[in-house]
């Protein structure tokens, strides 16, 4: 080999670092960060539906559905419910 190839093989070796800690601990801390984000979306399971104001119904609207079982989008339902 040349001078230059073999200043190049021990350059490359010298610029290659090894890590401050094993691989499998940037693992469990990935995970461990993984589990807290889902906890904490987790936590936040059925707020929207806790949170949210109860729609006020107008008299008129409510007994005109009542009396003839047609829900607002124009087909028949069973009392006017909406799913």
């Amino acid at each position: 080999m040349s001078d230059r190839a073999v200043a190049l093989v021990t350059q490359g070796e010298e610029a290659a670092r090894e890590l401050p800690m094993p691989v499998i601990a940037y693992f469990l801390i990935t995970f461990a960060l993984f589990l807290v984000a889902l906890a904490v979306t987790w936590s936040f399971r059925n707020t929207a539906y806790k949170v949210q104001a109860p729609r006020p119904t107008r008299p008129a609207e409510a007994a005109h559905q009542g009396s003839q079982g047609v829900t607002r989008e124009g087909t028949s339902g069973s009392g006017g419910a909406h799913h």
